[in-house]
């Protein structure tokens, strides 16, 4: 196109700056407007807040892009019905084009019973709160001494971070779905809270599972020693935080007390099944619920 168009940009995150930076560099006009006033979406607020090089780097990118003479940044405007600007009002501009980069918005519940009691949070409200976003930096979340966090992949790191080095709670117990082959951390990210593992537990966990691995072809032994020697390199203790694993276990129910608050997780036991190169969880095994409480 060598006509000069206006684009509008709704969103500053990751995708929305994509769009600005390669729009722009095209020689067309760039309008951003942000929800927030900070730019950068969740490469701002969706990283843990100790990871200095890698948001330092993110946002000195992110400005360059934002300074360039034919690219125009405006933070805390809402774009909706109701809000500063609304979807047919920006169509009324007639920009060359106008994109909507605002991200996977809201949050969904686990399905189980009790799953919306007080004391159970979603994942990423917790970073949005640590990360001071504006609306949650200030909720209390109030968690107790032991926290079940579902899931095991770079943003259990975070949360179990946050847990063991701001809130100190006594346990984290980290529920899996599927088995340690399948773990989704980064080796470098579990380094800021390996030291926190319980490696005995550890040892008993994977006893426990070895015939739903085996029943796939996998190594029980293997695993461990190829999860152990990711736990290189571990930050300092920063409290007294225990962190144990649960795998191939689901969320079956969530127990409260008569305040109804979270009292304890019902979990079920799942098995493996090979799914092509890859595996799944499914179903139960047959055996009794066991409880996280």
């Amino acid at each position: 196109m060598n006509a000069r168009h206006v684009v509008i940009v709704v969103g500053a995150g990751p995708a929305g700056l994509s769009v600005a930076n390669l729009i722009s560099k095209q020689g067309h006009e760039v309008v951003v407007l942000n929800r927030d006033i900070k730019f950068g979406g969740l490469a701002e607020y969706g990283i843990f807040p100790s990871k200095h090089k890698l948001r330092g780097g993110l946002r000195k990118g992110y400005w360059e892009i934002l300074t360039r003479p034919n690219v125009h940044y405006f933070g805390n405007v809402l774009v909706g019905n109701g809000a500063h600007l609304t979807v047919a009002e920006l169509r009324a501009l007639a920009p060359g084009a106008l994109v909507f980069s605002t991200g996977a918005q809201g949050t969904k519940t686990i399905g189980v019973e009790g799953d919306t009691v007080n004391g159970v949070f979603h994942a990423k409200d917790c970073v949005y709160h640590f990360n001071l976003l504006p609306g949650f930096g200030t909720r209390p979340f109030e968690t107790g001494q032991r926290v079940a966090v579902i899931g095991i992949g770079d943003v259990m790191v975070d949360i179990a971070h946050w847990l063991s080095r701001r809130k100190r709670v006594a346990e984290v117990h980290v529920v899996v779905r599927r088995g340690p082959a399948e773990r989704k951390y980064n080796p470098k990210e579990i380094r800021a809270v390996c030291a926190h593992i319980d490696q005995e537990s550890l040892e008993r966990e994977f006893a426990r599972i070895a015939s739903r691995m085996e029943a796939v072809g996998q190594s029980p032994d293997k695993v461990l020693a190829d999860m152990r020697m990711e736990f290189t390199k571990c930050e300092p203790l920063g409290s007294q935080t225990c962190i144990q694993f649960h795998f191939l276990s689901s969320p079956k129910r969530v127990l409260t007390d008569a305040q109804n608050r979270v009292a304890g997780l019902e979990l079920e036991d799942t098995r493996l099944e090979a799914k092509g190169a890859d595996t799944a969880a499914v179903g139960g095994t047959g055996s009794a619920s066991r409880s996280c409480s």
